[in-house]
């Protein structure tokens, strides 16, 4: 009983600290909860009026002091904290001064409004907040209203974030277009603006909204089964059509094949009642003027070659049978068959020796041919001369062949030769030495006796300079020359790769081994490239990397691409570069997605426009320093630089936001604005006071600044294009298609250079 006792009480504050803990931990813990409500304007104390004029930016806070630190860095106008808000957390009020916003129970709302001081408010736990902003009063405007009778959208301005085409509008369907008995449906497109010629890009996602009734009708018309209707899953289910004028709020995203140009979009627009269409007519509803600051940016590709000797680059010569040959000269004493006694004389007689016995030990080698030629030079008597050829010719001969097998001796082809050098030999040694006096007089005899080898030497021996100069030109030509012929089996050398491509060309038939050598020996880049790509192309049952990335190399040193080229190469599946892993039809160990293979047609990607293929190549590419530029490149010029569906990805844009805004000044300044938001606008204009004036690119940024402060920026955004204009007339163009600007504002600058 005792025991029990203690365990009771023991259970009993067990129990009590349980629930303080999950108390405690009920406290800590935030509830996310969705706080809507509606900005006034505080100056305008005779009634609550909305703000439906001006710009307000709600940001979610998760504590209070996040807030109010928040808030005090936004009232110092330091607006880079604003730059890399989570998009999750930051809203703007609608045309009605409404807005949404998810928010932490307990934490702040800060509301900030133009050239305001921001306002905070604690949320604690409250669903609806509706807040005063105090933006000054306005005078009240006479305006003469009528009824909207017509539908008459106005073309909004399309943006461009890498191959994605961010499009939206409002249309506002006037009073009695519609009614209870009637289905609206808009079916928008997006073409391409290429003067009389506007090709259709692609369909996009229509919109249609139904009246209660004929929603009612078409249920029994599909025999109670909707899905029987074509459009139903595009019917908008929690809005009804009727004769009361609607604003329709319009969003999308298409992708283009080419980001380089200009597109807008169109719309059918069609009221179509129980059996009748009532209304069918086309507008344009997103102008040819698009908005794409990314467009400048300055980046260049970093293209990669592959290592020829890495164990699944290099490749291994076949043996074959090759002839070769081996030469060598010695000398003889005056009148003698005796070897000269010098080292050079030594080394040559060792290495004629050396040389056979390599030929005679080497597995699969066989010798040929023996050739042997006896020289003595041209003074005194011919056959004298001749005789003593021979004996030095037998000499070389009998020694050379005694160090042989006999039975290789007597399959050997020997070629014994004797010759006399003629005195014309003579003639060209005095002239290598510039002795042309001397040279001439030897070339007079032998003119004078040029059949007669006897009276041409007694001659010359008679010539005043015979002794102290013809006499050591005469050792030279005491020699006997060997030389052998063999066959073996081995790799070609350098030499003979090369001659065989001499004599072949590009268009000759060559073994994987003798394109690789060639691949490193071919010094003109377009040889080399047409070289590559017809290896490649022989390859292609079984797509050969080294020669591919050579070709892909070549294309994007002259700016051009083939984005087919390195796709066979590549394994999406895998996800990784350099993954060995074994082929099932050869058994043999291979290399999927070689890095460089990935890297280089993350460029050729870049330079298709096809930013989307490009962002998938850059996260298979390594997490290393050398990668991240390329790789923050392709994600910006993507698009994929702000935002993000989770913190991996909101991390990675914020990354990408840093590497490509600090790569130059001139890319900070466009990051900034392709925020399009007024903390990246005023970044940008910061970046570009320090951008070099007399460039028209700096300008031209200038000029996007003040443009996007309305009216108040028109005359600056004039002069800034003036000054651009100036420096580049080729920009006039560039302004004219960009959304950045009016007609009105392109067309002053323009007139001003014109003056």
């Amino acid at each position: 009983m005792k025991y029990r006792k203690h365990i009771e009480i023991f259970l009993k504050y067990y129990l009590i600290a349980g629930l303080i803990c999950i108390g405690c931990s009920n406290m800590m813990a935030q509830r996310i909860i969705r706080v809507s409500g509606t900005v006034y304007n505080a100056a305008e104390t005779r009634k609550k009026t909305p703000v439906t004029d001006a710009e307000v930016i709600v940001y979610s806070c998760k504590t209070i002091g996040e807030g109010e630190k928040f808030k005090k860095e936004l009232d110092a106008d330091n607006l880079e904290v604003a730059v890399f808000v989570d998009p999750e957390t930051v809203t703007k009020i609608d045309h009605n001064g409404y807005y949404e916003i998810l928010v932490p129970d307990n934490g702040a709302l800060i509301f900030k409004a133009e050239m305001t001081k921001a306002v905070m408010i604690n949320v604690n736990g409250q669903m609806k907040i509706d807040v005063n902003i105090d933006l000054g009063l306005k005078l009240d405007e006479v305006v003469v209203t009528g009824i909207r009778t017509e539908l008459q959208p106005e073309p909004a301005i399309g943006g461009l974030m890498g191959d994605l085409f961010v499009v939206s509008n409002t249309f506002q369907l006037p009073q009695q277009m519609g009614s209870d008995f009637s289905r609206l449906v808009i079916q928008p497109y997006t073409v391409m603006c290429d003067g009389m010629n506007s090709d259709t890009i692609a369909y996009n996602k229509p919109i249609v909204i139904d009246g209660k009734e004929f929603r009612s009708a078409q249920l029994r018309k599909m025999g109670y089964v909707l899905e029987r209707d074509p459009l139903e899953k595009y019917v908008c289910k929690d809005v009804f059509l009727t004769n009361e004028k609607m604003d329709i709020e319009w969003k999308d995203t298409v992708k283009v094949p080419n980001p380089a140009v200009n597109y807008s979009c169109y719309a059918d627009f069609i009221v179509e009642n129980m059996n009748a269409l009532g209304y069918n007519k086309n507008f344009q509803i997103v102008s040819c003027k698009n908005k794409r600051p990314m467009q400048f940016l300055e980046y260049s590709l970093i293209y990669r070659e592959m290592d020829f000797n890495s164990k699944f680059n290099r490749e291994r010569a076949q043996i074959e049978k090759r002839n070769s040959a081996d030469r060598v000269s010695l000398t003889f004493e005056i009148s003698s068959d005796k070897l000269v006694n010098t080292p050079e004389n030594m080394a040559n007689m060792d290495k004629i020796k050396r040389k056979l016995q390599d030929i005679l030990n080497e597995p699969g080698a066989t010798l040929k041919e023996l050739h042997i030629t006896g020289y003595s030079s041209p003074e005194g008597k011919y056959t004298s001369n001749m005789a003593l050829a021979k004996k030095r010719t037998d000499k070389i001969m009998n020694e050379v062949v005694s160090t042989l097998p006999g039975s290789v001796n007597r399959l050997l082809y020997k070629m014994p030769k004797a010759v006399v050098k003629p005195w014309a030999e003579v003639v060209e040694l005095l002239k290598d030495d510039k002795l042309y006096n001397e040279a001439e007089g030897i070339e007079n005899i032998i003119a004078k006796y040029p059949d007669n080898m006897d009276r041409q030497g007694a001659a010359v021996a008679r010539l005043p300079y015979y002794r102290s100069v013809i006499v050591e030109y005469l050792k030279k030509l005491r020699q006997v020359e060997y030389s052998i012929k063999f066959e073996v089996y081995r790799e070609p050398t350098d030499e003979e790769v090369w001659d065989v491509y001499k004599q072949r060309g590009i268009d000759g038939i060559y073994t994987r081994y003798e394109y690789w050598k060639l691949f490193q020996m071919i010094k003109d880049d377009r040889e080399l490239e047409r070289f590559a790509l017809k290896a490649y192309n022989e390859s292609k049952d079984n797509p050969w990397p080294l020669a591919a990335n050579i070709v892909a190399i070549q294309y994007l040193k002259r700016d051009t691409f083939d984005v087919k080229l390195l796709e066979p190469l590549i394994d999406k599946t895998v996800y990784t570069t350099n993954y060995e892993r074994r082929n099932i039809d050869t058994r043999r160990m291979e290399l999927v997605n070689p890095t460089e293979i990935v890297n280089n047609q993350l460029c050729m990607y870049i330079k298709a426009y096809n930013y989307s293929e490009a962002s998938i190549m850059a996260q298979m590419l390594p997490d290393e320093e050398q990668y991240d530029l390329i790789k923050a490149f392709a994600w910006a010029m993507g698009g994929y630089y702000k935002g993000g569906r989770n913190k991996e990805e909101v991390e990675r844009s914020r990354k990408t936001f840093e590497i490509v805004k600090n790569s130059s000044k001139r890319n900070e300044a466009i990051m900034y604005l392709a925020l399009e938001s007024k903390a990246g606008n005023a970044m940008a204009e910061k970046a570009i006071a320090e951008l070099p004036a007399d460039k028209a690119m700096t300008w031209y940024l200038k000029s996007i600044v003040t443009a996007r402060k309305g009216d108040a920026g028109f005359t600056d955004t004039m002069m800034n294009l003036y000054q651009c204009f100036t420096l580049d007339k080729g920009f006039i163009q560039t302004a004219k298609n960009d959304g950045e600007f009016t007609d009105e504002v392109v067309e002053e600058a323009e007139n001003m250079i014109m003056q």
